[in-house]
């Protein structure tokens, strides 16, 4: 490892180090420059230096402790050093929580079917039904029917970011920031990952109902003049006989599903027996009342008084690509820089579908007067 500010090292589970780039097995151009144990007297793990000749200079140091099934929730500490300072290694345990990582409260994901697409594009296909299906006396011969074809394309986009560290950062402290950075990254892209999967659920409304009342709205009579699940149930009927789809899964966000199961007549038990649910965080549950319908509760979803009910396994898909990481020195800022990349697509399929009739969702809108 020639290079001044770049290099890594491997820890392994018996506590040997390996110079080299590969993470889960012996380099096999490295060489064994440290072995770790822990001492009965002391706390932590000591490190203990071997000189080795194929290694007259060792730069920066990353080490991941591996166990014999996974690769363990510890992060190694990132040193400075050259073979004239260097008498121990130190080995430092960097938490998620530790690191300030934001919580993961994105869903909208559960409601697109995933396509692998390694080589950034696809065609997949989508046939429409038929009901020319006769019975026919003896003799007698049905007509020659046609079913429309179509396909949607995949040509996924590129999401990315960048992270620069100065090399002043990077030796002022023994734990490198990009650890950081890259926690930071990483939270950033599944936002933005997030807010593109509901810009495509909202694409599927190209049919939208006629507003429902306000579950929400106190009547004289316990709320039965909106009995939610009944009309829910009225209205997924009418759109199967209409579309041969059935309704699968549906979207919304922690405001509309905390109306929705405010309802007294949500399970269709009137004023008893009924458990409220809230999802202040969103989530993924069965849906109240609705047997069968899975709720994607996702508090990024702003509208709050709208559902979007779709057959998933036709709506929508989300195609996955590559997900490349590259890592690089930037000579004019001096710093080191890791470049993320995640291919993918959020695709709304009936948007891509002009030969066929059928609709795969729906936008089901609750402001109608009281």
């Amino acid at each position: 490892m020639t290079d001044k500010y770049h290099g890594s090292i491997t820890a392994f589970p018996d506590g040997s180090i390996y110079g080299g780039e590969h993470e889960e097995a012996i380099p096999t151009n490295g060489g064994l420059i440290a072995t770790v144990q822990k001492y009965p007297s002391q706390n932590g793990l000591a490190g203990k230096v071997e000189t080795t000749p194929r290694d007259p200079k060792i730069s920066a140091l990353y080490a991941k402790i591996m166990s014999d099934r996974h690769v363990l929730g510890l992060k190694g500490a990132t040193t400075i050093a050259n073979s004239d300072n260097i008498t121990h290694l130190q080995l430092i345990r960097l938490y998620e929580q530790a690191q300030g990582i934001p919580d993961n409260y994105f869903h909208i994901d559960e409601m697109f079917v995933k396509r692998d697409i390694p080589q950034l594009e696809f065609r997949e296909t989508f046939y429409d039904t038929t009901q020319t299906a006769q019975y026919l006396d003896r003799l007698e011969e049905t007509d020659v029917t046609k079913t429309n074809y179509d396909e949607i394309k995949y040509d996924l986009k590129k999401l990315t970011d960048k992270v620069y560290t100065p090399i002043e950062d990077i030796l002022r402290t023994i734990i490198n920031p990009q650890e950081v950075d890259l926690g930071q990254i990483e939270w950033g892209m599944r936002r933005r990952r997030n807010q593109e999967g509901i810009n495509a659920v909202t694409k599927i409304a190209n049919t939208i109902t006629t507003p429902l009342g306000n579950p929400g709205d106190i009547s004289s009579n316990f709320h039965s003049t909106y009995e939610t699940a009944n009309q829910l149930t009225t209205l997924f009927k009418d759109f199967l006989i209409a579309n041969d789809v059935s309704i699968t899964h549906v979207a919304m966000s922690p405001t509309m599903y905390a109306t929705y199961t405010s309802n007294t007549w949500t399970n269709n038990s009137g004023p008893y027996g009924l458990v409220h649910e809230r999802l202040p965080s969103g989530g993924v549950v069965p849906m109240a009342g609705l047997t069968g319908v899975t709720a994607v509760v996702d508090p990024m979803i702003t509208n709050d008084q709208v559902m979007y009910a779709v057959n998933k396994p036709n709506a929508l898909r989300l195609g996955e690509g590559p997900k490349i990481l590259r890592r690089y020195k930037d000579e004019e800022r001096d710093a080191d820089a890791i470049k993320k990349i995640d291919f993918n697509q959020y695709l709304a399929v009936k948007t891509q579908l002009t030969k066929l009739t059928r609709d795969f969702g729906m936008t089901i809108p609750f402001n109608a007067a009281a």
